[in-house]
């Protein structure tokens, strides 16, 4: 308890130094005598501010020499050190009309202040209405939104399938990375804690009709948690009308097996109080296949092959309410909840082949078994705007729970050629999971006279409880404990956080600088091996970024921020998971964390060409690490900090509007690489390959509510850390069509046309060699119909974030 409260007294003045700093200098700026022009920007119905707006400053008499900035997350923009003399103010945003020319004139010592307000882009032809719709995928300063809504694709699926569509966002082993940073995804702001196959259970368990945008943030400020290089924020969709009014969805579709989906939500709006829910349903039956063939020496080698089918039967439900305490000052609440249930049916089939073939031997594991996920979630918030001059407070109190039944029964038959069939073995697990994170946070953001501070304190307590019980027998044998498989682990972590951000605006230069503090406490207890881990570190973590607007078209971009890869919770439980009589995985109570550094150099034309390159030097790094027990030939797969890794990616990113605006295209051609220094002793490591990556998305507006959508993808070979991976491609493809007088959408559209999504690899170190191929069920063929109906008074809704987000990311099975 002590060490927790001088740590929360450091990180605490870490947070208020750099404003102390800030605000001296901000007052010793405020003597100079400099003209300069700030203002604000909103949606002119909704009022609400927007943010990343493009705003250009033209002098009356010269203007080519026309200054330009974007506005920041809170609508505001700012010109300082501009010279004397007449200039007109104009800003342009996607989607929005350009305003009109604001006349205004800089004298020395006098500060104007601006409000422009944006209407949306209407255009009236021969009596028909044409609005402009969103392209699928915008590229804004400091992120790229995928816009769901606008998707025909996205229509019938879910959030997983989105995510995986995503410009340089790939999925490997245990998760998503983003131009070869790992990711961390967020839920409405909120870290989701999950990783592995507890994220894709809740990715595939979130229809895609409840989601209206999603956020790709590959550098992310100090203001989010060291975890992860990345950030992919999910927005669901919340109305912004008065009254009454919600959305119905239904949808079919058919992979080998039939599946729905259908869902339900409602929305009552007042001046002052907001009460939202809904309920969603979706029901699907998907298989996965695992190959493997791995050579043992010249003469011998094992083959594997498995196929399983899971039945997800998937509800999940939410309750809101925000209430405006004055004009200045809100509060809410909103209760998730996610009930997940899960059939298995799988058969593994193994093959060893010895140097005298007639000697064949092998085994047959079938795997029956049941699981059930439920995960509530509950998110108190309390927003005030302390004076005139844009003080801000935001506090949010967060609880997420994650609680697990798991029953497998396994049966393995084993035979040889010669001798024939053997005894039968059996097996099977109860493995219930229950963790739990709470957390509060305190955010604070303040404008000053050339800037803006941003400054919060955060703690976070993280529970896992994982209690996996393995027992085994022989056929017509009673059951006894598998000792070696069971085992019970508990999992505390206690992070204390606080951080400071400043940015301003220096002529052409729009600068931001920001440290982060982490404490970190953390206890893992073994029960079955009476075993406790604790270790106790604090680290800082700086970031800086700075992008020079050299013109209206040109913007210029540096990044750096140093971060930390925590292990997800389940790799340091070091109990062992049985996949079948050759293959096994093990947790590892050792791993410590790692560390980077990141450089990143980013390049903008025109809003419609985005060229990034960026290098990181890992340390401590952690990756996925192989060993074989040469008495049973069985490869153990777990995870091992190795000295240091170096990464290089790149990208290169057009989007490009043809016939009209009617056909939108947003291309991504990448490229990656990764080495790891893994020292002497590590064989195979150090092996690498650079990859290739190509993502086409073409929209296209056909007219009379008639929207095409088609896109794809394609990854070279890459190499790294003993794993070399195959080529993939995958194309999809989408159609939607508005109906009853816009108020309905029907889609209908295929994933996987080719039904070429698999992930194919070789693995080449510690002495295993041997070739792989999974592949989860990926072609389908969805209709999805959904109608909007109540009241289409607009107003904006509250929008909020909260403090658990990385460590739901990190939770696994």
């Amino acid at each position: 308890m002590k060490t927790t409260l001088h740590s929360l007294l450091l990180v605490g003045a870490l947070a208020t130094a750099p404003a102390l700093t800030v605000a001296q200098t901000a007052s010793a700026a405020a003597t100079q005598a400099t003209g300069q022009v700030a203002g604000q920007v909103a949606d002119s119905l909704s009022r609400q501010p927007m943010a990343f707006a493009t705003v250009i400053l033209r002098p009356a008499a010269d203007s080519r020499s026309a200054l330009s900035t974007m506005t920041n997350e809170q609508g505001a923009f700012r010109f300082e050190g501009v010279p004397t003399g007449s200039y007109s103010l104009l800003v342009n945003y996607i989607g929005y009309k350009t305003s009109v020319p604001v006349a205004l004139t800089v004298a020395a010592g006098q500060n104007p202040a601006v409000a422009v307000a944006l209407a949306t882009d209407q255009k009236l032809l021969k009596g028909v209405t044409v609005t402009a719709t969103k392209a699928f995928i915008e590229q804004r300063a400091g992120k790229l939104i995928l816009n769901v809504a606008a998707s025909p694709i996205a229509a019938g699926g879910t959030a997983y399938d989105v995510l995986g569509r995503a410009p340089g966002v790939l999925e490997q082993s245990n998760g998503f990375v983003l131009r070869g940073k790992s990711v961390v995804v967020l839920l409405d702001g909120k870290y989701t804690n999950l990783s592995g196959e507890d994220l894709k259970n809740m990715l595939n368990a979130l229809p895609g009709s409840t989601l209206d945008k999603v956020e790709v943030i590959a550098n992310p400020s100090a203001k989010y948690d060291a975890q992860g290089g990345a950030v992919i924020n999910i927005i669901t969709t919340k109305s912004r009308k008065f009254g009454t009014n919600g959305t119905a969805t239904v949808g079919l579709g058919a992979g080998q097996y039939g599946r729905y989906n259908a869902g339900l939500s409602l929305n009552h709006r007042t001046a002052k109080l907001n009460v939202y829910g809904g309920y969603d349903r979706l029901e699907n039956q998907t298989y996965s296949t695992i190959r493997s063939e791995r050579v043992i020496n010249q003469e011998t080698f094992i083959s594997e092959a498995s196929r399983e089918v899971r039945h997800n039967r998937n509800n999940s439900a939410r309750l809101g309410l925000d209430y405006d305490l004055s004009k200045t000052s809100s509060v809410g609440v909103l209760v998730r909840g996610m009930l997940n249930n899960r059939d298995r049916d799988a058969q593994n089939n193994v093959q060893l082949t010895p140097p005298n073939s007639l000697d064949v031997e092998g085994s047959t594991l079938r795997t029956l078994g049941e699981a059930q996920f439920l995960s509530p979630s509950v998110n108190v918030y309390y927003k005030t705007t302390l004076d005139t001059t844009g003080r801000e407070l935001r506090i949010n109190a967060d609880y997420f729970g994650y609680h697990k039944s798991w029953n497998n029964d396994y049966t393995t038959t084993y035979w040889n050629e010669l001798a024939g069939p053997l005894p039968t073995e059996l097996r099977r697990d109860n493995s219930p999971a229950n963790n739990s994170v709470k957390s509060l946070t305190a955010d604070y953001s303040q404008p000053f006279h050339k800037g803006t501070l941003e400054a919060g304190l955060k703690t976070t307590f993280t529970t896992t409880d994982n209690d996996i019980r393995w027992e085994q027998a022989t056929q017509g044998q009673p059951w006894t404990v598998d000792l070696g498989k069971t085992n019970h682990f508990i999992y505390r972590e206690n992070i204390n956080a606080a951080y400071a951000s400043y940015s301003r605006t220096v002529r052409k230069v729009d600068v931001q600088v920001g440290l982060r503090a982490e404490q970190t406490n953390t206890t893992g207890t073994s029960l079955t091996l009476d075993q406790t881990t604790r270790r106790n570190y604090l680290n800082l973590f700086p970031t800086l970024s700075a992008q020079y607007n050299k013109s209206e078209k040109v913007q210029l971009g540096f990044a750096y921020r140093r971060k930390i890869d925590r292990f997800r919770f389940d790799i340091v439980n070091p109990f062992v998971t049985y996949i079948s009589q050759y293959r096994y995985s093990q947790g590892n109570p050792n791993i410590r964390p790692s560390f980077s550094h990141n450089f990143e150099l980013t390049h903008s034309y025109n809003n419609m060409l985005t060229t990034a390159l960026s290098y990181g030097h890992h340390t401590n790094v952690l990756i996925d690490s192989y060993r074989k027990d040469d008495n049973t030939q069985a490869v153990v797969n777990s995870f091992q900090n190795f000295r240091s890794a170096e990464s290089l990616d790149g990208s290169l990113t057009l989007m490009k509007p043809w016939l009209s605006n009617k056909w939108m295209t947003v291309t991504t051609l990448g490229m990656s690489f990764a080495k790891v220094n893994a020292g002497a002793g590590s064989v195979g490591l150090g092996g690498a390959r650079p990859s290739v990556f190509l993502s086409s998305n073409h929209t296209l507006t056909l007219g009379k509510g008639l929207k095409a959508e088609v896109s794809g993808n394609y990854s070279s070979p890459l190499t790294f850390g003993g794993l070399a991976f195959k080529s993939r491609f995958g194309g999809s493809v989408g159609l939607s069509k508005s109906v009853l007088k816009d108020a309905g959408t029907l889609t209908l559209n295929v994933s996987d046309v080719f039904n070429t999504q698999q992930t194919r690899y070789d693995v080449l170190a510690n002495g295993i060699n041997s070739r792989n191929a999974d592949k989860i069920e990926s072609q389908f063929v969805k209709l999805n119909f959904s109608y909007k109906f109540g009241n289409r008074s607009v107003k904006a809704s509250q929008r909020r974030t909260t403090g658990i987000e990385a460590e739901k990311s990190r939770m696994d099975n």
